[in-house]
């Protein structure tokens, strides 16, 4: 049988030391990928010259496709990474996640078709960001790594988390609750056949909020299930402060508008994967 191909695909936009800290959780897996797709959302450096010195330590291609700087575009970034991406299985990261080291061979023994894998992270502070931060090299000890961040409270409370959307999960499929649990776009994960048949992620979002909705209400109506997955050490998030363009979202009007029409003939992105509302090109970048 034919191995299938993963693909990884990080969201960048700035903050590109991040991208160093996704390669070495990545040499790092139990389950080596095919392929790395950072999909730059109009980022002020190039991240080719940030990582150059890592290049030649992976066993997997690299390539980054980019997108002008007009704005938080997140739907047309994944998109255009999706598209460049050759792999059976995607899995979609934000840039500043931190991975155990058996990230992915969990994610993929999970993968389904018509199923989205998800995996919560837990925001750590901005304390131990640093402190994280001086921690991530080549020898990359994510146990060092977790510990900086563990106590037993902080596990209890993610884990509720956890259960909750697992039990959203069950009450959807006996038809006890109108959908099941909604994804993280920090983490989540599809075969790319599936992506496409949905035209991706709709590209007429555009700045924060409500993409993930929008594409999660749309797999429910193409028969899709969505598995939320329970790693024994969880994800690590990045402290970043929260920005004040997050409190209201500019898509509330157009998500209504689009949760109304969404059904089981009507489940496809308006634009995206096939038919970009943007007219800009995005430019590929293939590193190895």
């Amino acid at each position: 049988m034919k191995k299938e191909k993963i693909s990884v695909i990080v969201t960048l936009y700035n903050r590109l030391e991040y991208a160093r800290n996704i390669i070495f959780s990545l040499l790092h897996q139990t389950l080596m990928i095919d392929e790395l797709v950072f999909a730059d959302d109009g980022s002020k450096d190039d991240v080719a010259d940030v990582i150059k010195d890592l290049v030649d330590r992976c066993p997997f291609e690299i390539k980054v496709v980019y997108q002008e700087d007009i704005g938080f575009r997140l739907a047309r970034s994944r998109n255009n990474g999706a598209r460049v991406a050759t792999g059976d299985f995607l899995i979609f990261l934000d840039q500043d996640v931190i991975m155990p080291n058996d990230f992915i061979e969990e994610v993929f023994r999970a993968k389904k078709e018509k199923r989205i894998v998800f995996v919560r992270g837990y925001l750590t502070t901005e304390e131990q960001k640093n402190e994280i931060q001086k921690s991530i090299d080549f020898k990359y000890n994510y146990n060092k790594i977790y510990s900086i961040v563990y106590n037993k409270e902080a596990e209890e409370g993610f884990s509720k988390l956890v259960k909750k959307d697992i039990l959203y999960k069950w009450l959807y499929k006996f038809k006890l609750r109108s959908r099941g649990a909604k994804i993280v776009g920090l983490m989540f994960a599809l075969y790319k056949k599936d992506y496409v048949e949905l035209n991706g992620f709709d590209d007429n979002y555009k700045g924060w909020g409500k993409e993930d909705d929008d594409f999660c209400n749309r797999f429910y109506k193409y028969n899709g299930d969505i598995y939320p997955l329970n790693l024994e050490k969880y994800l690590l998030h990045m402290y970043h402060p929260f920005s004040k363009t997050k409190e209201d979202s500019p898509n509330e009007e157009y998500y209504q508008k689009r949760k109304k029409e969404i059904s089981i003939k009507n489940y496809k992105a308006e634009n995206g994967y096939f038919n970009s509302v943007d007219k800009d090109k995005s430019w590929l970048k293939i590193i190895k």
